[in-house]
C-alpha cells in the first residue's frame, strides 16, 4: 500500500445494531477495492473480518477490526465494530480512532435499540454521521418509512442522497440524487450499469431532490439564492454544501443498498471518499502534561498519537493500535509515553485488512497503524515527541456491573488463570477483576453474560486454562444486640501433662463501625500475664470465623475479667480454646443478628420504564429515595438496595428496558437482615459445613 497524505485519508467507524450487516458490508468493500481477492461471507464462515473461532461459530462480531483499503485517490481506514451490547467497549474504542461514522440500519427492522445508543455515542464525540440502509432486498422493507423514522428520531438533517430502484426481491439498484441517474445491477452480471431514472420514480425523485436541496441550501448563500430563484443547481455545488453540512454535524445523508446482493456498496465508498472529512480537516485538543492547560494539535505539528486498542494473544503477542493525530511516525524510533513517562521503542508498523497485515514504513498524521511489543503501553495512553509532549483524554467506558465469582476448574491453577484473565483485561477495558476482601473471593465483572461466556471459551482455547463462574458470596457480618457474660473452660487429661484453661468474659455490643475491641481487668493473677495474649488472639480468631453463619463478628467489645489456671497443665493453646468456648456461648446468648451490605443504586432509563424499574426494585427489598430528570432526557431512580438482591440485576435491567437502562451502585452501610432472609442464610451455611 502506497503512502497517503493526511488529506487523502478517511477514518470511518461502522456502527449499528447486531445483525444489521456491518461486517458483510466491509467484506464487500475489501473485495471491491481489490484489497481481497475473494468476497468474504459471514454466513459461510469465510469473512475476512470475523475470523476468530468464537465469531465464526456464532456469526457475531466481538472485536473491533481495521479494514484498510484504497479507493480512488484515498485510503479508507474502515473500522468494523460489534453490535451486540456486551461488546460496546470495542465500539467505543473504534470511535476514538475515527473522524466520522457510518450508522448501518437494517431496512426491514428499522431503528433498533443499539442504533439509538450508537447515534448518541457518536453525537457525544461530535463525529460527523451518515446512514446506510442495508438489506434492501429483504422482505417487508420500507425505505421511506425508515427514513421518516430516522428524521423523527434524529432530526430533519437526515436527508436521502439515494432512492432505491425496486423493493424487496425486485431491488436492483439506486438513484443518485446528486448525479440524477440510476445505477442497477442486472442479473448474472458482476458490475452495475448506469441508466436513466425509471419513470415511475419521477415524483419520488423530484420530492427527494427538493428535500436535499433545501437541506444543503443553508450552507451556501449563492446556492440558496439559486434555489429561491428556481435556477439549476449543479452536482458540485450540492456536493460542496453537503460536505460542509456533514462536517458541521447538521446533515446526515442516507445511502441504501444490500451487502448480500452487492448493491450500493461502491456508491457508499464513493460517498465516504467524497463527503466525509479527512484528518486534515480537524485539529485535536489535549492538555499540557501535569497541568490543565489546553493545547491544539494540527496534522502538521510535532508527532502525537493515541493508543486506542490493545490485543494480547499467547501466540501473536501484544499489538497496540495507534491513531496518529499529528506529525509522522516511522518504524524503529523512540517516542515518549506521556501517560507513564516512559520512553518506548516503536518496532515495525503495519496496516490491517482484518487478519491480513501489510508493513508500513512511515505513518502520516491521521493514519491508523498497528505495532507490536509495546509491553507497557495501555489502551488510552498518549504517545508523543519527547520535546513536544501532549496528553489526550482517554476514552470513558461503561462500568461493568455483572459480577461473578471466579474459580479455576482445576486446583492449583489459580495463578495461571488469574494471569490469563489479567491479559484479557488489558485488551478489554470493560472487564474488571478484583479480590473481594470480605469474602476472599476473586470477582470478575463484565457488561453481560455473553461477554463472560466468550471469555471462558478464549481462556480454554488460547491459554489452556478453565474457569468456573459462580454467584458471588455476600460479605455478611454478625454482631450482637445486648451485653452478656460467658465462661469458658477447656480441660483435657490424656496421660502425662494435661491441658487446662479457664476464662470469664464480658461481651458488650459497640456502635456500628467502631470495630472489635479486647480489654482485660485481671486482678490477683487469676490468669497469668503470659496467657493474656493467647486470650486476645483466641478472641480475634473466633470472631473472625463467625458464630451464627460463619461470617465475621463485628462491633463487639470483649473484656477478660477473671479465670483460673493450672501451674503445670495450662498453656497458650488451652487458653485459646477456652476463649473460643466462652465466646460461642456468649454471642449466642447476646441476641446475635446477621448484617448485610446495603448499596446506593442509581438507575437511569427513559421515563416510560420508570414504573417497572421501581416495581422491580421494590421486589428486591429496596427503599426508593426518589426520582429526578437526568441527562439526555432520561429519568434517574435512586434507591438503597441490599447487595444480596442485586445478583444479575444488570441482566434483568437490560431485559426490562430493552437495553436502554444503566445503573451504578456504591456501598453505603450494613443493616440487620430481616429474620426470614437471615434464617435462610444461616441454614445454607449449616448445610455447607
Amino acid at each position: 500500500m502506497k503512502e497517503f497524505q493526511s488529506k487523502d485519508l478517511r477514518n470511518v467507524v461502522f456502527l449499528g445494531h447486531g445483525n444489521c450487516g456491518k461486517t458483510s458490508l466491509l467484506d464487500d468493500a475489501l473485495f471491491h477495492t481489490g484489497t481481497a481477492k475473494r468476497r468474504g461471507s459471514v454466513d459461510d464462515g469465510t469473512s475476512l473480518l470475523d475470523a476468530s473461532p468464537e465469531e465464526q461459530e456464532r456469526h457475531l462480531t466481538m472485536e473491533a477490526k481495521l479494514a484498510a483499503c484504497e479507493w480512488g485517490d484515498c485510503k479508507l481506514n474502515l473500522l468494523d465494530t460489534p453490535g451486540y451490547p456486551d461488546f460496546v467497549g470495542e465500539a467505543i474504542e473504534a470511535m476514538n480512532a475515527a473522524d466520522a461514522a457510518v450508522i448501518v440500519v437494517s431496512a426491514h427492522s428499522g431503528i433498533e435499540v443499539e442504533t439509538e445508543k450508537f447515534w448518541n455515542l457518536a453525537k457525544e464525540q461530535e463525529l460527523p454521521r451518515m446512514f446506510f440502509l442495508n438489506k434492501m432486498d429483504r422482505e417487508h422493507t420500507d425505505f421511506h418509512g425508515v427514513v421518516d423514522e430516522l428524521r423523527v428520531r434524529f432530526g430533519s438533517g437526515v436527508v436521502p442522497v439515494q432512492l432505491p430502484i425496486g423493493q424487496e426481491a425486485a431491488f436492483q439498484g439506486v438513484v443518485d440524487l446528486l448525479k440524477m441517474h440510476g445505477k442497477i445491477v442486472p442479473h448474472d452480471e458482476d458490475d452495475c450499469v448506469v441508466t436513466d431514472i425509471p419513470e415511475y420514480l419521477d415524483n419520488d425523485v423530484e420530492m427527494a431532490r427538493q428535500t436535499l436541496i433545501e437541506a444543503v441550501a443553508d450552507y451556501n448563500n449563492e446556492l440558496l439564492e439559486k434555489y429561491l430563484e428556481g435556477e439549476e443547481i449543479s452536482e458540485d455545488e450540492v456536493g460542496e454544501a453537503l460536505r460542509k453540512g456533514i462536517a458541521d454535524g447538521k446533515l446526515f445523508p442516507v445511502f441504501c443498498g444490500s451487502a448480500k446482493a452487492d448493491i450500493g456498496v461502491k456508491k457508499l465508498l464513493n460517498g465516504i471518499a467524497a463527503y466525509l472529512p479527512s484528518p486534515a480537516d480537524r485539529t485535536v485538543i489535549g492538555t499540557v502534561p501535569g497541568s490543565e492547560e489546553l493545547v491544539e494539535r494540527a496534522v502538521g505539528d510535532a508527532f502525537s498519537a493515541y493508543a486506542w486498542k490493545t490485543t494480547v494473544d499467547p501466540l501473536a503477542g501484544r499489538q497496540t493500535y495507534l491513531r496518529i493525530y499529528s506529525g509522522k511516525l516511522k518504524a524503529d524510533t523512540s517516542v515518549l509515553d506521556v501517560t507513564t513517562g516512559r520512553t518506548e521503542r516503536i518496532g515495525a508498523l503495519q496496516t490491517l485488512h482484518g487478519k491480513q497485515a501489510h508493513s508500513v514504513a512511515v505513518a502520516q498524521a491521521g493514519d491508523i497503524v498497528v505495532t507490536s511489543k509495546l509491553a507497557n503501553v495501555q489502551t488510552g495512553d498518549t504517545l508523543a515527541d519527547s520535546a513536544h509532549p501532549i496528553a489526550y483524554e482517554a476514552a470513558a467506558f461503561p462500568t461493568p456491573m455483572l459480577e461473578m465469582a471466579v474459580h479455576p476448574k482445576k486446583k492449583g491453577e489459580e495463578d495461571k488463570l488469574f494471569a490469563a484473565i489479567a491479559k484479557c483485561e488489558e485488551a478489554d477495558p470493560t472487564l474488571a477483576m478484583r479480590k473481594e476482601a470480605g469474602t476472599k473471593e476473586t470477582i470478575l465483572a463484565g457488561i453481560g453474560e455473553m461477554q463472560l461466556k466468550i471469555l471462558e471459551e478464549k481462556l480454554e482455547s488460547k491459554y489452556h486454562v478453565g474457569l468456573t463462574l459462580a454467584k458471588p458470596r455476600i460479605a455478611y457480618r454478625e454482631t450482637i444486640k445486648k451485653a452478656t457474660k460467658a465462661e469458658g473452660k477447656y480441660k483435657k487429661q490424656s496421660g502425662g501433662h494435661g491441658q487446662y484453661g479457664h476464662v470469664l468474659l464480658e461481651i458488650t455490643p459497640q456502635k456500628a463501625g467502631e470495630g472489635n475491641e479486647f480489654t482485660e481487668t485481671i486482678f490477683g493473677g487469676s490468669v497469668p500475664r503470659q496467657f493474656i495474649p493467647a486470650v486476645e488472639k483466641g478472641t480475634q480468631e473466633t470472631l473472625a470465623n463467625g458464630i451464627l453463619a460463619g461470617y465475621p463478628v463485628v462491633d463487639v467489645k470483649v473484656n477478660l475479667y477473671d479465670g483460673s489456671y493450672h501451674p503445670v497443665d495450662s498453656s497458650e493453646a488451652s487458653f485459646k480454646s477456652a476463649t473460643a468456648i466462652a465466646l460461642k456461648k456468649g454471642v449466642l446468648d447476646a441476641s446475635p443478628v446477621l448484617l448485610e451490605p446495603i448499596d446506593t443504586v442509581t438507575v437511569a432509563a427513559p421515563e416510560y420504564y420508570v414504573g417497572g424499574i421501581i416495581g422491580s426494585l421494590n421486589s428486591k427489598r429496596a427503599r426508593i429515595l426518589g426520582t429526578e430528570t437526568g441527562d439526555k432526557g432520561q429519568m434517574v431512580v435512586r434507591a438503597e438496595v441490599p447487595e444480596a438482591e442485586l445478583y444479575q440485576y444488570a441482566t434483568d435491567l437490560r431485559s426490562q428496558t430493552q437495553g436502554r437502562g444503566t445503573y451504578a451502585r456504591q456501598f453505603l452501610r450494613y443493616e440487620v437482615v430481616p429474620e426470614k432472609q437471615a434464617n435462610a442464610v444461616i441454614e445454607e451455611a449449616k448445610a455447607a459445613k
